[in-house]
């Protein structure tokens, strides 16, 4: 140990004198009647005491000689005690009883105690022949500290409930004298509390003949009452009634009314659609008249001639699709199972189903395209066909008009109606790739066949 750490500790030492250990323990534990009983850890609350003022005495002692300079300030025990050093284990020990912590405090004394005992001045810093005296001296100065401290403690207690005795004393005896006051009025008030209690049975009895006349009054006011309530009832019912009737009856006129006002509204309203139906129908016939001579039939003629026309630029463009999308194809298929001619493998030598199978699916996209053309090919030529054949049609319906004498008006309606639908390939188809939608065109096309079918031209 150098000078500097013994320095250290000993700025320690005092401290804990400060500390007065004794009164901690005598306040932590001033509701134990004996402390030789309490038990903190290895040690009794008295033997931690006198443990500890003698570890310290000692090491202060041991520190004031040469000796010192020869303990370990740091030790490792390696047994139950562990290891630690002096200025900690002491600072440790004063926090512990400055918090009344002695579970704490038990454990590093016992580490410093032992410390103590390893290296020899445990039991040796004094005289041998003084040795056990001073022991049992200092043993019966803890004691009495102790002692004296719990005997503080409890005087202090004691005084204290002392004091609260004598304040409830002091209220009982308020008490005592108030309840004897209130007594001694009792007793003076008690006559005249006997004169009022035989007047209070005069008027009790005089009351009771009182309330028997109240009774009866009673009874007959509530049986008046009770009629009374009755008729009422029987009036409110009635009249109730009568209101009921009369709101359901204003109901009904304001029904009729309404009713009467909103057939009226209708009737000017169909009225007035009559009369504007009456002008479309007039202007109906005589498109139909148009429709129906020689130059709607003319007309019908040019209009689809015009788009069979219309089609020909379409169908001769797919036509040299198809023929560049064959020659492409056939030279892409060619090239797939011959591996583009040698240019990016052998050719093959041997054919298997592998191989074709393998070809085949590579070269199936470019029959879809050809596939595709020719379909598109397909459509436009059928479309071409299908207003020319129309166009045709619009010639002849005239004609034939006039051989079909009275079935003339239907042969003319359903003529129409067939040169006005859809080509077949455009029909709604409800999975086709290639079908169309025209709502609007067949909703047209049924208002005129009705309009045919309802009115005839003169």
């Amino acid at each position: 140990m150098n000078q500097s750490n013994k320095d250290q500790v000993i700025v320690l030492l005092q401290p804990f004198w400060d500390l007065d250990i004794d009164k901690r323990i005598a306040e932590a534990y001033k509701d134990s009647p004996d402390l030789e009983t309490v038990v903190v850890g290895h040690y009794t609350v008295s033997e931690i005491s006198g443990y500890s003022k003698k570890m310290i005495s000692q090491l202060g002692q041991i520190l004031d000689t040469a000796f010192a300079n020869i303990l370990p300030y740091e030790y490792q025990f390696n047994n139950d005690f562990g290891n630690g050093n002096l200025k900690d284990d002491i600072t440790t020990l004063n926090t512990s009883i400055g918090a009344n912590d002695f579970a704490t405090a038990s454990t590093v004394l016992s580490r410093l105690v032992y410390y103590q005992v390893v290296n020899g001045f445990w039991n040796k810093v004094m005289e041998k022949d003084d040795k056990k005296r001073f022991a049992r001296i200092v043993e019966m100065e803890s004691k009495i500290n102790l002692i004296t401290e719990q005997l503080s403690k409890n005087i202090e207690t004691n005084k204290s409930i002392l004091q609260g005795l004598n304040f409830e004393k002091d209220n009982i005896e308020q008490f005592v004298a108030i309840k004897r006051k209130e007594l001694t009025e009792i007793e003076s008030l008690l006559p005249a509390a006997r004169n009022n209690s035989e007047e209070i049975t005069r008027l009790h009895n005089t009351s009771i003949a009182t309330n028997e006349s109240i009774n009866s009054l009673l009874t007959q006011q509530n049986t008046k009452l009770e009629e009374i309530t009755k008729k009422y009832e029987e009036e409110r019912s009635t009249y109730s009634t009568f209101q009921q009737e009369l709101k359901d009856l204003k109901d009904s006129f304001n029904t009729e009314i309404k009713a009467g006002v909103k057939k009226n509204t209708d009737f000017d309203a169909m009225l007035i659609s009559v009369a504007d139906r009456s002008d479309t129908f007039d202007n109906r016939i005589e498109v139909l008249n148009e429709l129906i001579g020689k130059e709607g039939a003319q007309k019908l003629f040019n209009t689809f001639n015009d788009r069979k026309n219309s089609l020909e630029g379409p169908i001769k463009r797919w036509a040299n699709i198809v023929f560049a999308t064959g020659i492409i194809a056939l030279a892409l298929i060619i090239g797939i199972f011959t591996n583009f001619y040698g240019w990016i493998g052998e050719l093959p030598t041997e054919i298997d189903w592998h191989y074709l199978l393998i070809n085949s699916i590579k070269a199936l996209p470019i029959m879809i395209v050809l596939l595709f053309t020719i379909k598109q090919y397909v459509r436009e030529r059928t479309f071409q066909e299908e207003y020319a054949f129309r166009s045709a049609i619009a010639l002849t319906v005239q004609a034939y008009g006039d051989i079909a004498g009275t079935k003339k008006e239907e042969l003319i309606m359903k003529a129409i109606s067939t040169i006005y639908s859809l080509p077949s390939i455009m029909k709604d188809r409800s999975n086709s790739f290639f079908g169309y939608r025209s709502k609007i065109l067949n909703e047209t096309m049924k208002e005129l066949n009705q309009t045919l079918k309802t009115f005839k031209p003169e």
